[in-house]
């Protein structure tokens, strides 16, 4: 599973340092980085949700403390980024899930991914335990295809559809991609091994350098961008879906 997670900053330098610093943390990818809290939530009043939302607390206009509320409305996590130690007892009092001073340091944000990370494991298996299936658009008005995530051995997300494999057969769906790859990304048994391609950890067979090898026969290349966070899963020894 690979957490998605925005950044707020009014300093350039300070996004382009989280920016840095989260492309080398296994586990967790950056959507989009943004110098307001206004525009943050513009995006992801459009685009949905995040995992994370890594947000400064100074900032002109709205600052991370009176932003929190209607952050939260779109996140899991509320994770601070701040140059000042003293607004820690305002940032827990509004439910913040984190509290890292600047200038940040890489140990410690991958610590915070990682306990991040456990949590939204548990609740997921939780959620999609009670969740079995997801309705997706067919290929002619108003069709709908029932697909159960336990039959999903991967998608491959293509220009203008996305095609499902499944044990039984494969599914075209021309709309909504951008809803069906974030409800799989959430999903605990999937994980993003390339640009196109997620796979079902519960069909994977083998794994041979920088090849994924599934049990309907097919192989998928691993991306450079995501060999560390699929190599982490792994070594965790999550394919039994404990």
């Amino acid at each position: 599973m690979e957490l998605i997670s925005i950044a707020i900053d009014d300093e350039p330098h300070a996004l382009a340092e989280i920016s840095e610093l989260l492309s080398i943390t296994p586990g967790i990818t950056l959507r989009a980085k943004f110098s307001n809290v206004g525009d943050a939530l513009t995006h992801l009043q459009e685009f949905g949700p995040v995992d994370i939302v890594y947000c400064d607390i100074s900032m002109p206009l709205t600052d991370g403390i009176e932003g929190a509320r209607m952050l939260k409305v779109y996140c899991d996590h509320l994770v601070y980024t701040t140059a000042h130690r003293n607004y820690a007892e305002e940032a827990f009092h509004e439910g913040a899930s984190g509290y890292l001073v600047k200038p940040l340091n890489l140990e410690r944000l991958i610590e915070k991914v990682e306990q991040l990370k456990e949590v939204q494991e548990k609740s997921r298996r939780i959620e999609y335990g009670e969740k079995k299936f997801a309705f997706i658009t067919g290929n002619t008005k108003n069709s709908f295809i029932k697909v159960f995530y336990s039959e999903i051995v991967y998608f491959e997300a293509l220009l203008n559809h996305i095609k499902i494999i499944t044990i039984k057969n494969t599914e075209i769906t021309y709309v909504g991609l951008k809803q069906l790859e974030r409800d799989l990304m959430r999903h605990p048994d999937f994980i993003r091994i390339g640009k196109s391609h997620m796979i079902s950890v519960n069909y994977l067979k083998k794994v041979e350098g920088n090849m994924a090898f599934m049990t309907n026969g097919e192989s998928l290349p691993i991306g450079e961008k995501y060999r560390n966070a699929f190599t982490e899963m792994l070594r965790k020894g999550m394919l039994s879906g404990r």
